[in-house]
């Protein structure tokens, strides 16, 4: 029974085996060969508080040795060695590099590492709280002052090494722009970090506040004109100048907005004889606004008797 089972389809299994042998001959005879190639280093778990400040070699060679088919086919940029900073102590660590320390395809190996020794410098980060600078771009509009610019929050807690800490004082966000503004503006922006330092917590926005206030203007109005107060029937009035200039304070959108015309240079008249007299006369302002001076500040009246017909 057990030879029959032995040469049951003995010609398959002797093909098999043929096929096998022929397989293995090819792979353990395939010619061998070596390569140079130049890998990143990666350095995984830094200790929470601290950064990798520097390190004697990025980036290492490796002299490969194996079946050229191997190395034809193998995908060199995802080749990197790996160095675990896992318990480093601050300042300078060595590593030693062993071929544990790269992922290499199956049948490929290191004959070489060049430079065999790594020296990595741990610094430790430091943590700062630094006020949020508003950055502004523009004018607003010319009637407003800017009172008062701030940011919510008004300070962030950063992170960063003593190097980077030592080159900023405050942290800046986003430009806003605030050409023409008329009324107060609040706005959700971005912070700027500089390089090398992040948030010690996540904050995408801040709100900037700009706040205005309106300015106080004094405007000169020239051609304001001159009226009689309480004429007496039976005479008539000479003007010299016939029209004045007047000063005026108020709001700036208010003033500005005014002409010669919203003003009257009042003279009083009802004493007056006839004659050259010299008349102080009272201004009639819009409400809200204050009268600085007038120019001239007396105006010469002419009272003539009217004649008869």
């Amino acid at each position: 029974m057990i030879r029959s089972i032995l040469f049951k389809n003995l010609g398959l299994k002797i093909l098999s085996l043929c096929v096998a042998m022929v397989l293995w001959y090819s792979v353990v005879s395939e010619r061998q060969t070596n390569l140079l190639v130049t890998v990143p280093l990666t350095f995984v778990n830094v200790p929470k508080g601290m950064k990798v400040r520097t390190v004697s070699a990025e980036r290492v060679s490796l002299h490969l040795e194996g079946p050229v088919s191997s190395l034809r086919t193998m995908e060199i940029g995802k080749i990197r060695g790996t160095i675990d900073l896992k318990g480093s102590k601050e300042g300078k660590s060595r590593f030693e590099l062993s071929p544990a320390h790269f992922n290499l395809p199956e049948g490929i190996r290191i004959a070489g590492i060049s430079p065999e020794i790594v020296y990595v410098v741990l610094e430790k980060l430091l943590t700062f709280k630094l006020p949020v600078k508003p950055r502004l771009k523009g004018r607003v509009d010319s009637h407003y002052a800017i009172r008062k610019i701030y940011a919510i929050p008004k300070f962030v807690w950063v992170i960063g090494d003593r190097k980077a800490m030592s080159s900023i004082s405050n942290i800046p966000t986003e430009v806003v722009t605030i050409d023409g503004l008329k009324k107060n503006l609040k706005k959700t922006v971005a912070l700027e970090i500089p390089r090398d330092i992040h948030l010690k917590e996540s904050l995408e926005h801040v709100e900037v506040h700009v706040i205005l206030r309106e300015k106080v203007w004094d405007k000169e109005f020239d051609g304001v004109a001159l009226k009689v107060d309480q004429p007496s029937e039976g005479y008539s009035y000479t003007f010299d100048p016939s029209t004045i200039k007047v000063v005026v304070r108020g709001w700036a959108t208010m003033v500005d907005a005014l002409s010669p015309d919203d003003f009257k240079g009042i003279i009083p008249v009802k004493e007056l004889k006839v004659g050259l007299h010299e008349v102080k006369p009272r201004i009639e302002a819009p409400e809200g606004v204050k009268v600085l001076s007038v120019m001239p500040d007396k105006v010469r009246v002419i009272v003539s008797e009217q004649v008869k017909e």
